[in-house]
């Protein structure tokens, strides 16, 4: 169902290739997780929150926010097409 909502343009490479490494793949679910978890976890310093630390930081919680919202938005369009697919057969 994913390789048709590609084909129809409905995700792009960039969601389909999230969608694929970080959700149905188990070690690159796996490896996300522990990167949210260093990420949200971690308790940094003043000096971690300045300058390069500060960008490092920010960087990769703007690189969880890309992949998490690319996985929702296959979600909620694999969804649609369930529900548009079962409205028709009705």
């Amino acid at each position: 169902m994913i390789d048709q909502l590609l084909q129809a343009k409905k995700i792009d490479d960039k969601q389909y290739e999230a969608y694929q490494l970080f959700h149905l793949n188990e070690l690159g679910r796996k490896w996300l997780y522990r990167l949210m978890d260093g990420t949200y976890m971690d308790e940094p310093t003043g000096m971690e929150f300045s300058g390069v630390g500060f960008a490092f930081y920010d960087g990769r919680r703007a690189l969880i926010r890309e992949i998490r919202n690319a996985i929702l938005f296959v979600e909620e369009k694999l969804k649609e097409a369930l529900h548009d697919g079962s409205n028709s057969q009705h």
